[in-house]
């Protein structure tokens, strides 16, 4: 049983293994393999932006403004297309513009010692009015030059999100458990101060964190306009709920210092699954039945993980006595 709790992705296993075996029961054309393909590919930027925010959670902050500079980078990109850039510089110019983003973010943050959740509240609707700003007056979307074209469609008809998503996903994991970065995130997660009296740079890995996260979003715009043909300027609207929701019921701890790249990715599996079980179910009111579980699941996971949390100190202090 100690074993048991002590594995952070538990949960979420037993979530993902639920909802596939009652949805493949109750829900007929679930287990078509070409949907279930297609509705995971839909969640490749979902995966990617899980990814960075694995690595602020794990350091005990926070980032809302993902699904913004998401959109952001989006808008960019697409603009970028329409007026002459090449594809490869308009690509350049998404990362870099959700680069800057996380940065901006990460300095406020770090240097400043402003409050993420106020830092990333602000950066999350400056990102969005500068979307529609940059889009232009009465413009809510951007569609993609022929040049593109075929590189969307081919981007559309395989696999290469997902490609992507798993590439992202591995680099995300091996940062986090294989490098000192990784280490000094969950440093700064379990006890900033002590993290800082071991001789730990907690602003400069604050720093590099946002930053990361800032890229991935850039990167995630790109998919998503490669996934539509177009660029919109509500692109990633609501998507750091479903990011946030994806890592927490994962196994990281909203108080920091436990992060898991596995345990997110299968966040955005279960997201996944139950978005496509409702939708096939048809239910009235959809996206609200929709918030509503995926509410109930957040905080049960969180509920869950301080359980968790106990459940091993008792484990701890009993071993110890």
């Amino acid at each position: 049983m100690r074993r048991l709790i002590a594995i952070k992705e538990s949960p979420v296993l037993v979530l993902c293994v639920g909802l596939f075996i009652c949805f493949a029961i109750y829900v007929p054309n679930f287990l078509d393999g070409p949907g279930i393909l297609d509705d995971v590919k839909q969640y490749a930027s979902y995966a990617i932006l899980a990814v960075g925010m694995t690595l602020i959670i794990g350091s005990a902050g926070i980032d809302i403004s993902v699904g913004s500079v998401l959109g952001f980078s989006t808008v960019l990109f697409g603009c970028a297309m329409a007026r002459g850039m090449g594809l490869m510089s308009a690509c350049l110019a998404a990362l870099i513009a959700g680069s800057v983003w996380g940065m901006l973010n990460g300095f406020f943050i770090a240097r400043l010692k402003l409050q993420p959740i106020v830092v990333t509240l602000s950066s999350m609707a400056a990102a969005r009015g500068m979307a529609y700003v940059i889009a232009g007056q009465g413009v809510s979307s951007i569609p993609l030059p022929a040049e593109a074209a075929g590189r969307v469609n081919l981007t559309y008809g395989s696999y290469s999100p997902l490609i992507l998503a798993l590439v992202v996903a591995v680099g995300g994991w091996l940062v986090l458990v294989k490098t000192p970065l990784g280490r000094y995130i969950l440093a700064v997660g379990s006890n900033e101060e002590a993290a800082r009296f071991s001789g730990i740079d907690v602003a400069k890995t604050k720093l590099w964190i946002y930053s990361i996260t800032g890229f991935l979003a850039g990167l995630a715009g790109i998919v998503t306009a490669g996934m539509m043909n177009t660029s919109i300027t509500d692109a990633g609207l609501g998507y750091e709920f479903e990011a946030i929701t994806a890592v927490l019921i994962g196994g990281t701890s909203i108080s920091g210092g436990e992060a898991t790249v596995v345990g997110s990715i299968l966040g955005v599996v279960a997201v996944s699954m139950l978005n496509r079980g409702l939708g096939l179910m048809g239910i009235n009111d959809l996206e609200l039945w929709r918030m509503l579980c995926l509410g109930v699941i957040l905080i049960s996971s969180v509920l869950l993980d301080q359980l968790r949390k106990r459940a091993m100190s008792k484990s701890a202090k009993a071993q110890a006595v």
